[in-house]
């Protein structure tokens, strides 16, 4: 674990340093420190909360300052920055000990400013200030525990985030024990009358690491076992083990009554006992029961019993204890009025809910930064579940959302518009949260239970296609670190004010990971049946390449469209892969929620065999099939459809047309299987026009072809047998594959 070689560096640090000779300068102790006016806000702050060690302290609060003060350290600009990020903090119930350990860097710190304000020569001694806090925090993350002890105290000073170096290359002791210090002489060329200035404060940093020490080890083991407990109630409860989850978030508040995520996991654990889901396994572990739940039908719907008063008066005390992050309380209080059948006052605590999560984003998150401490946490998929679940519920995206659940709430009663605005709603909010590395779990949360309202947002994004290529300099190399991304609208609609988010997934990340990232370039327009190109950007992510890139997915927004974009290839890929599923698989494929899309729309798969069977035409040639007008249901309106079955491909205005209702299904074609790779043909043109899919395909007829037409989708795939003889095309046989 990386804060145990944190604490084992620091140790080692000091060792090596004890008995150098030389005793720190007595006015660098917090005994004999008077702050100065820039520094009098945050020794305040913390002067007012110094009490005897015996002092009541909540260990998430005195966790989330001894990590929250490091980070700030090493993230702030200047002394400035870091001394109102102190003073603003809220340390009531941080342990008397850490408020002490703290206090007793203000010296230090200070004297660093004095130097600064004195001498050119120390005009960016804050970057040493910043170089130590990461040398103390980050470490060599690679390194082994020794190797991390002789990297405690060297990073780079000045570019931008600080590199720990790796001082697993057998750097001697020597070298070591100096570290930002040393380093720092090294790059200001300092004069020889200030070298004693550095070396004082370098005897009274390591006089303040010995002592902070042994605080920062006994903290972070009662955290340790804190998380042990907690990590075990978040799982009991998103797995629906609800008796258990109620045991362990009580276990936790009988030594931490005040803790947070206790009292909200306690809440939704006692709501679902009280509805009888006391150890319901969900579909799917993503699935909370706050979002089955907006699924019930009135019938369904609970008195109020024990579990119930007890969630709402749990839920009460932590409105009281933490009023400004009560957002997430306040989405559970919706549930537990939905639970009982009072609708209106359960949307009315939604309603709260979106209004506050943008206010107290910063309040909810502040516990953020001692998730990311325990970096174990992104090296197992449970681990990141884990940290997704914590997000969910203090940032307001996913499960957790106050829109999402409102938006299902309008879908089952049948008040799409609502329910699409409600979807509108979340990304805005979300957007002025200023949060988007989490968009790829909205995106999927809409797909797996939203589906009618989000499918609605943009029928037509089958047909839009995103495309990444290396962006390659022929006359000096090939710049492997950045892509190329263009748009292709095959839609018959113009996209406005597009914003482009790409999910890439590289090479050792798990199967459902993606490094979500916003495309720079923003377009004003992207025109039907246009190719856009969005320009270069540089890739970000852990040293990778190009051809690191194993797939992409694309996320794509615009003023009132929000929707998934794929590559072409994957589209296809996709679909391949449903083709060889087994049937029982396939059943599983086929989301339910996806069969009622179709069904709002009076179709199912014997419909749409219907409407291939008949309603399938080529521009321009000689009708050799009529039928009757039909009619079908699109965007909620009857249209009328008159069609015929004609002469196929082969000439530069002949394109095969297929009803534009399959572009429900978001369907993908082919002459021959998928799989076939020697003989299968893709259209070279498929774009929507009108009343019809438009395909075309690169293949001269022969009299007596009968060619299989492919069409793959997530409901159900056809093959369509077209037979070309004596001039003429007809469709001879849908079936369904």
């Amino acid at each position: 674990m990386i804060k145990k070689k944190i604490i084992a560096t620091l140790l080692i640090f000091c060792s090596i340093v004890a008995g150098c000779g030389k005793k720190a300068n007595p006015e660098l102790q917090i005994e004999n420190y008077q702050p100065v006016e820039e520094f009098q806000s945050a020794y305040e702050a913390l002067k007012e909360q110094k009490a005897d060690i015996n002092k009541e302290y909540d260990i998430e609060e005195t966790v989330r300052i001894l990590n929250g003060l490091e980070m700030a350290q090493v993230k702030s600009d200047d002394f400035y920055s870091f001394l109102e990020y102190m003073a603003k903090q809220d340390y009531s119930m941080v342990a008397s000990d850490v408020i002490d350990a703290k206090m007793k860097f203000l010296p230090l710190l200070q004297q660093m400013f004095k130097l600064q304000k004195q001498h050119k020569e120390f005009s960016t001694i804050w970057m040493l200030a910043r170089s130590a806090a990461a040398g103390a925090k980050t470490l060599a993350k690679e390194s082994s525990s020794t190797g991390a002890g002789m990297a405690a105290m060297k990073a780079m000073a000045g570019e931008g985030p600080l590199a720990i170096v790796d001082m697993s290359e057998n750097l001697g002791i020597d070298a070591a024990k100096n570290a930002a210090f040393d380093h720092y002489e090294e790059e200001m060329d300092l004069k020889s009358k200030l070298e004693d200035e550095i070396e004082e404060l370098k005897m009274a940093y390591i006089d303040y690491l010995s002592g902070f020490v042994s605080v920062y080890t006994k903290y972070m083991k009662e955290w340790d076992r804190l998380c042990i407990n907690k990590d075990k109630a978040y799982f009991d409860v998103y797995l629906g083990r609800m008796v258990d989850a109620y045991n362990s978030t009580s276990k936790i508040l009988r030594q931490y009554p005040r803790n947070r995520e206790a009292l909200l996991l306690k809440s939704l654990s006692l709501i679902n006992i009280g509805s009888g889901e006391m150890n319901t396994m969900p579909d799917s572990p993503e699935v909370l029961s706050i979002v089955k739940e907006m699924q019930l039908p009135d019938s369904v719907k609970h008195e109020w019993n024990n579990f119930f008063v007890e969630a709402d008066l749990t839920l009460d005390n932590y409105i009281e204890l933490y009023p400004e992050r009560s957002a997430p309380a306040l989405v559970l209080k919706g549930l537990l009025h939905y639970r009982v059948g009072k609708e209106q006052q359960a949307l009315s605590y939604l309603d709260q809910a979106a209004m506050e999560y943008p206010r107290q984003a910063e309040a909810l998150t502040d516990l953020l930064d001692s998730y990311r401490s325990r970096t174990y946490l992104n090296k197992t998929p449970e681990g990141q579940y884990l940290l997704r679940l914590y997000r969910s519920t203090m940032e307001g995206y996913g499960m957790f959302s106050p829109n999402f659940l409102k938006s299902k709430y309008y879908a089952q009663k049948g008040m799409m518009e609502e329910s699409k605005n409600e979807i509108f709603n979340h990304f805005f909010r979300r957007g002025n949260q200023g949060i988007y590395d989490c968009l790829l779990s909205d995106m999927q949360f809409c797909e797996d239970y939203l589906y009618s309202s989000f499918k609605q947002l943009l029928m037509e994004h089958s047909f839009i296609d995103v495309a990444i290529t290396p962006a390659t300099d022929w006359k000096f190399s090939d710049k492997d670190d950045e892509i190329q991304v263009s748009i292709n609208n095959r839609s018959d609609i113009d996209l406005e004010n597009v914003r482009i988010f790409l999910c890439i997934h590289y090479t050792d990340m798990y199967k459902d990971e993606y490094d979500v990232v916003k495309v720079p370039t923003t377009k004003n327009i992207i025109k039907h049946h246009e190719m856009a190109d969005l320009g270069t950007m540089k890739i970000a992510y852990a040293d990778k390449k190009y051809q690191d890139i194993t797939r992409v997915r694309a996320i794509a927004m615009t003023d009132d469209k929000i929707c998934w974009i794929d590559k072409a290839d994957y589209k296809e890929s996709h679909a391949s892969a449903l083709l060889n599923t087994n049937q029982y698989g396939k059943e599983a494929l086929l989301d339910k929620i996806k069969k009622h899309f179709l069904a709002d729309y009076s179709l199912d798969a014997n419909v749409l065999q219907k409407l291939l069977q008949t309603e399938i035409s080529v521009n321009g040639g000689a009708t050799i099939q009529k039928r009757e007008n039909s009619t079908w249901l699109s965007w909620g309106k009857v249209k009328e459809i008159s069609s015929t079955v004609t002469e196929l491909w082969n000439k530069p205005d002949k394109k095969l047309k297929i009803p534009r209702v399959l572009t429900l299904i978001d369907p993908v074609f082919s002459i021959y299987q998928l799989q076939d790779k020697d003989k299968v043909m893709l259209p070279q043109e498929n774009f929507l026009a009108g009343s019809s899919i438009r395909l075309k395909f690169d293949y001269e007829l022969k009299d007596g072809d009968l060619l299989p037409l492919y069409i793959y989708s997530d409901f159900v795939n056809f093959r369509v047998d077209i037979e070309y003889k004596e001039g003429k095309s007809e469709v001879k046989n849908v079936a369904l594959i």
